[in-house]
């Protein structure tokens, strides 16, 4: 399983609303932001997904491990929560 490890900063519910041009319904997603370290020793700030934030809310300031799944577009690598199996 792949793992990110970092300093939880935040748990938060993002998004609700309509979309003005299309009138869409724009969904609320639970997100956790986590600060972790690349390869050259710079801190980035990643945004995931994740399916229940309660579990998250207590860590906020916390060193934290979050089961993800990692893909990459001909970009940065991108993660996403991944739920125990």
């Amino acid at each position: 399983m792949l793992t990110l490890h970092g300093t939880l900063r935040t748990a938060e519910q993002l998004g609700g609303g309509v979309n003005r041009k299309t009138g869409e319904r724009i969904p609320i997603r639970s997100v956790i932001q986590v600060e972790a370290p690349d390869e050259r020793g710079l801190v980035q700030l990643h945004t995931i997904t994740v399916p229940d934030l309660e579990p998250f809310r207590k860590l906020v300031g916390q060193p934290v491990t979050v089961p993800v799944r990692a893909w990459a577009m001909g970009g940065p690598v991108n993660f996403a929560f991944r739920g125990e199996a």
